[in-house]
Protein backbone atom coordinates (compact mmCIF):
# COMPACT_ATOMS: atom_id res chain seq x y z
CA UNK A 1 0.00 0.00 0.00
CA UNK A 2 3.14 2.01 1.01
CA UNK A 3 3.86 2.18 -2.60
CA UNK A 4 1.07 2.74 -4.54
CA UNK A 5 0.33 5.26 -1.96
CA UNK A 6 3.42 7.08 -3.00
CA UNK A 7 2.79 6.50 -6.63
CA UNK A 8 -0.18 8.08 -6.48
CA UNK A 9 1.05 11.10 -4.54
CA UNK A 10 3.64 11.93 -6.49
CA UNK A 11 2.15 11.26 -9.78
CA UNK A 12 -0.18 14.23 -8.20
CA UNK A 13 2.48 16.55 -6.57
CA UNK A 14 4.15 16.40 -10.45
CA UNK A 15 1.11 17.45 -12.48
CA UNK A 16 0.66 20.85 -11.43
CA UNK A 17 3.51 21.51 -13.92
CA UNK A 18 1.15 20.23 -16.63
CA UNK A 19 -0.79 24.06 -17.26
CA UNK A 20 -3.73 22.07 -18.95
CA UNK A 21 -6.47 24.79 -19.82
CA UNK A 22 -9.14 23.69 -18.10
CA UNK A 23 -6.94 23.94 -14.96
CA UNK A 24 -5.97 27.16 -14.95
CA UNK A 25 -6.98 30.71 -14.37
CA UNK A 26 -4.15 33.09 -16.16
CA UNK A 27 -3.34 36.04 -14.77
CA UNK A 28 -0.98 37.46 -16.95
CA UNK A 29 -0.49 36.70 -20.84
CA UNK A 30 1.20 33.88 -21.37
CA UNK A 31 -0.04 31.50 -24.18
CA UNK A 32 2.13 33.20 -26.75
CA UNK A 33 5.35 32.38 -24.36
CA UNK A 34 4.34 28.94 -23.71
CA UNK A 35 3.66 28.18 -26.91
CA UNK A 36 5.77 24.56 -28.06
CA UNK A 37 8.62 24.82 -30.00
CA UNK A 38 9.11 21.66 -30.82
CA UNK A 39 12.90 21.28 -31.75
CA UNK A 40 15.50 20.48 -28.77
CA UNK A 41 16.84 23.68 -26.83
CA UNK A 42 20.72 23.97 -27.13
CA UNK A 43 22.93 23.42 -24.58
CA UNK A 44 23.47 26.63 -21.72
CA UNK A 45 24.73 27.61 -18.91
CA UNK A 46 23.27 30.45 -16.92
CA UNK A 47 24.36 31.65 -13.85
CA UNK A 48 22.07 34.30 -11.83
CA UNK A 49 25.13 35.91 -11.11
CA UNK A 50 25.11 37.77 -14.36
CA UNK A 51 21.91 38.49 -13.53
CA UNK A 52 17.99 36.66 -14.88
CA UNK A 53 16.67 37.53 -18.35
CA UNK A 54 13.40 37.22 -19.35
CA UNK A 55 14.34 36.33 -22.56
CA UNK A 56 15.80 33.34 -21.09
CA UNK A 57 13.08 32.23 -18.47
CA UNK A 58 9.34 32.64 -17.83
CA UNK A 59 7.89 33.73 -14.58
CA UNK A 60 4.89 31.59 -14.15
CA UNK A 61 1.76 33.99 -13.78
CA UNK A 62 -1.15 31.89 -12.96
CA UNK A 63 -3.57 30.01 -10.02
CA UNK A 64 -4.58 26.35 -10.40
CA UNK A 65 -7.98 24.98 -9.76
CA UNK A 66 -6.77 21.87 -8.61
CA UNK A 67 -7.69 19.88 -5.81
CA UNK A 68 -4.54 18.58 -4.43
CA UNK A 69 -1.67 21.76 -5.30
CA UNK A 70 -2.54 24.77 -2.78
CA UNK A 71 -0.67 27.35 -4.20
CA UNK A 72 -1.07 30.22 -6.92
CA UNK A 73 2.71 30.96 -8.77
CA UNK A 74 2.96 34.48 -8.27
CA UNK A 75 5.38 36.73 -10.07
CA UNK A 76 6.56 39.35 -6.78
CA UNK A 77 7.30 35.44 -4.94
CA UNK A 78 10.48 35.95 -7.46
CA UNK A 79 12.89 37.72 -5.45
CA UNK A 80 16.25 38.89 -7.97
CA UNK A 81 20.19 38.72 -6.07
CA UNK A 82 23.41 39.82 -7.15
CA UNK A 83 24.47 35.79 -7.11
CA UNK A 84 20.99 34.33 -7.35
CA UNK A 85 17.16 34.25 -7.22
CA UNK A 86 14.96 32.63 -4.73
CA UNK A 87 11.38 31.76 -5.17
CA UNK A 88 9.40 32.19 -2.11
CA UNK A 89 6.62 30.48 -0.78
CA UNK A 90 3.96 32.20 1.41
CA UNK A 91 0.90 32.41 3.37
CA UNK A 92 -1.20 35.24 1.31
CA UNK A 93 -3.85 33.75 -0.73
CA UNK A 94 -3.69 33.43 -4.38
CA UNK A 95 -7.71 32.79 -4.92
CA UNK A 96 -9.00 30.19 -5.04
CA UNK A 97 -5.70 28.95 -3.56
CA UNK A 98 -4.78 29.46 0.67
CA UNK A 99 -1.10 29.93 0.06
CA UNK A 100 1.42 31.18 -2.69
CA UNK A 101 4.18 30.15 -4.44
CA UNK A 102 6.51 30.69 -6.98
CA UNK A 103 7.58 28.80 -10.48
CA UNK A 104 10.04 29.64 -12.96
CA UNK A 105 10.69 27.64 -16.28
CA UNK A 106 13.15 27.90 -19.05
CA UNK A 107 12.23 28.58 -22.38
CA UNK A 108 12.21 25.88 -25.09
CA UNK A 109 11.81 22.12 -24.60
CA UNK A 110 15.34 20.01 -23.31
CA UNK A 111 16.15 16.21 -24.46
CA UNK A 112 18.89 14.04 -23.82
CA UNK A 113 21.66 15.36 -21.74
CA UNK A 114 23.03 16.22 -18.50
CA UNK A 115 21.02 18.66 -16.30
CA UNK A 116 22.71 20.73 -13.83
CA UNK A 117 21.50 22.83 -10.85
CA UNK A 118 23.64 25.06 -8.14
CA UNK A 119 20.88 25.94 -4.89
CA UNK A 120 19.47 25.42 -1.26
CA UNK A 121 16.20 24.16 -0.51
CA UNK A 122 13.21 26.07 1.40
CA UNK A 123 13.03 24.80 5.63
CA UNK A 124 10.17 23.94 6.92
CA UNK A 125 7.13 21.46 6.86
CA UNK A 126 5.11 21.08 3.87
CA UNK A 127 7.59 23.16 1.76
CA UNK A 128 8.81 21.57 -1.64
CA UNK A 129 11.46 22.24 -3.67
CA UNK A 130 12.10 21.37 -7.18
CA UNK A 131 14.44 21.34 -10.35
CA UNK A 132 12.90 18.72 -13.30
CA UNK A 133 11.86 18.57 -16.42
CA UNK A 134 8.49 18.06 -17.29
CA UNK A 135 5.90 18.34 -20.91
CA UNK A 136 2.59 16.88 -20.79
CA UNK A 137 -0.75 16.85 -22.97
CA UNK A 138 -0.83 20.78 -22.98
CA UNK A 139 2.02 20.64 -25.67
CA UNK A 140 0.46 17.48 -27.05
CA UNK A 141 2.87 15.58 -25.39
CA UNK A 142 2.59 12.53 -22.93
CA UNK A 143 3.31 13.17 -19.45
CA UNK A 144 7.09 12.66 -19.46
CA UNK A 145 9.23 14.03 -16.34
CA UNK A 146 12.26 13.45 -14.17
CA UNK A 147 12.74 15.42 -11.02
CA UNK A 148 15.20 16.52 -8.50
CA UNK A 149 13.12 17.51 -5.26
CA UNK A 150 13.64 18.80 -1.89
CA UNK A 151 10.67 17.76 0.78
CA UNK A 152 10.45 20.48 3.49
CA UNK A 153 10.04 17.69 6.56
CA UNK A 154 13.39 15.72 5.52
CA UNK A 155 15.75 18.53 3.89
CA UNK A 156 18.52 15.34 4.57
CA UNK A 157 17.73 13.58 1.71
CA UNK A 158 16.75 13.68 -1.66
CA UNK A 159 13.40 12.83 -3.44
CA UNK A 160 13.96 11.40 -7.29
CA UNK A 161 11.15 10.41 -9.20
CA UNK A 162 10.90 9.25 -13.03
CA UNK A 163 7.73 9.40 -15.54
CA UNK A 164 7.38 7.77 -18.83
CA UNK A 165 4.25 8.22 -20.55
CA UNK A 166 2.57 9.04 -17.53
CA UNK A 167 3.70 6.29 -15.41
CA UNK A 168 5.91 6.24 -12.26
CA UNK A 169 7.34 3.20 -10.26
CA UNK A 170 6.92 5.41 -7.24
CA UNK A 171 9.63 7.89 -5.20
CA UNK A 172 12.83 7.62 -5.53
CA UNK A 173 15.00 8.41 -1.91
CA UNK A 174 18.45 9.17 -2.13
CA UNK A 175 20.14 10.16 1.58
CA UNK A 176 22.43 13.36 1.84
CA UNK A 177 25.45 13.87 4.47
CA UNK A 178 24.50 17.21 4.64
CA UNK A 179 20.96 19.34 5.03
CA UNK A 180 20.08 20.57 1.81
CA UNK A 181 18.28 23.66 3.79
CA UNK A 182 21.23 25.52 5.21
CA UNK A 183 23.47 24.39 2.60
CA UNK A 184 24.43 25.32 -1.00
CA UNK A 185 25.49 22.18 -3.10
CA UNK A 186 25.61 21.08 -6.92
CA UNK A 187 22.77 18.44 -8.13
CA UNK A 188 22.23 16.78 -11.31
CA UNK A 189 20.90 14.11 -13.34
CA UNK A 190 21.71 12.76 -16.88
CA UNK A 191 19.07 11.56 -18.97
CA UNK A 192 20.16 9.05 -21.68
CA UNK A 193 18.06 6.72 -23.84
CA UNK A 194 18.33 3.65 -21.59
CA UNK A 195 19.12 5.43 -18.75
CA UNK A 196 19.05 8.17 -16.06
CA UNK A 197 21.88 9.13 -13.42
CA UNK A 198 21.39 11.34 -10.22
CA UNK A 199 24.53 13.50 -8.61
CA UNK A 200 24.97 14.92 -5.39
CA UNK A 201 28.37 17.49 -5.94
CA UNK A 202 29.46 15.50 -8.67
CA UNK A 203 29.33 12.16 -7.27
CA UNK A 204 26.93 9.60 -8.87
CA UNK A 205 24.09 8.64 -5.80
CA UNK A 206 21.79 6.89 -8.24
CA UNK A 207 21.40 5.05 -11.69
CA UNK A 208 17.85 3.65 -13.05
CA UNK A 209 17.91 1.74 -16.27
CA UNK A 210 15.17 0.74 -18.75
CA UNK A 211 15.23 -2.35 -16.94
CA UNK A 212 14.36 -1.07 -13.73
CA UNK A 213 11.79 1.74 -15.43
CA UNK A 214 10.52 2.95 -18.49
CA UNK A 215 12.91 5.96 -18.94
CA UNK A 216 10.70 9.37 -20.84
CA UNK A 217 12.07 9.98 -24.54
CA UNK A 218 10.02 13.17 -24.71
CA UNK A 219 12.17 17.01 -24.88
CA UNK A 220 10.38 18.75 -22.43
CA UNK A 221 10.67 21.94 -20.14
CA UNK A 222 13.17 22.85 -17.35
CA UNK A 223 11.49 24.11 -14.39
CA UNK A 224 12.16 25.14 -10.71
CA UNK A 225 9.45 25.68 -8.22
CA UNK A 226 8.22 25.85 -4.80
CA UNK A 227 4.97 24.97 -3.63
CA UNK A 228 2.75 22.85 -0.77
CA UNK A 229 -0.10 20.41 -1.52
CA UNK A 230 -3.17 19.20 0.17
CA UNK A 231 -4.27 16.82 3.21
CA UNK A 232 -3.52 13.74 1.06
CA UNK A 233 0.03 14.58 0.56
CA UNK A 234 0.81 15.50 3.95
CA UNK A 235 2.18 11.96 4.58
CA UNK A 236 4.72 12.74 1.54
CA UNK A 237 5.88 16.56 2.43
CA UNK A 238 4.60 17.03 5.93
CA UNK A 239 2.03 19.30 7.38
CA UNK A 240 2.64 22.94 6.41
CA UNK A 241 4.06 24.94 9.04
CA UNK A 242 6.76 26.23 7.21
CA UNK A 243 7.82 29.35 8.20
CA UNK A 244 5.88 32.16 6.44
CA UNK A 245 7.81 33.55 3.55
CA UNK A 246 10.21 30.31 3.18
CA UNK A 247 12.60 30.82 0.29
CA UNK A 248 14.45 27.70 -2.09
CA UNK A 249 17.71 29.86 -3.28
CA UNK A 250 19.19 29.14 -7.01
CA UNK A 251 22.48 30.15 -8.48
CA UNK A 252 23.16 28.51 -11.60
CA UNK A 253 21.16 25.82 -13.70
CA UNK A 254 22.81 24.31 -17.61
CA UNK A 255 22.19 21.73 -19.86
CA UNK A 256 24.53 20.03 -21.57
CA UNK A 257 23.14 18.34 -24.51
CA UNK A 258 24.38 14.33 -25.81
CA UNK A 259 27.99 14.99 -27.00
CA UNK A 260 28.43 18.56 -26.46
CA UNK A 261 31.41 19.45 -24.40
CA UNK A 262 30.35 22.97 -23.20
CA UNK A 263 30.44 24.40 -19.69
CA UNK A 264 28.32 23.48 -17.20
CA UNK A 265 27.66 24.82 -13.33
CA UNK A 266 30.08 22.20 -12.26
CA UNK A 267 32.70 23.96 -13.91
CA UNK A 268 32.56 26.66 -11.32
CA UNK A 269 30.96 25.88 -8.17
CA UNK A 270 33.13 25.43 -5.38
CA UNK A 271 31.23 23.41 -2.91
Amino acid sequence: MTRVRDIILISIACVFAAILVTQVMWRGSSSAVLSPDRGTGPSFNLSFRGGFSEEDWYVSDFTLKSTFFRVGWVPANVHYHPTSISLELNRKPAAPQPFSGAEVQKLGFYGFGRYEVVMQAAPGSGAVSSFFTHTDSYFGDPHDEIDIEFLGNNTRRLHANVFAKGKSRGSIYIDLPFDAAEEIHLYAFDWQKDAIKWYVDGQLVKTVTSRDRPIPHTPGRIIMNVWTGTPEQYSWHGEPTFADRTQASYYCVSFRKTGDTSPQCSDTFAN
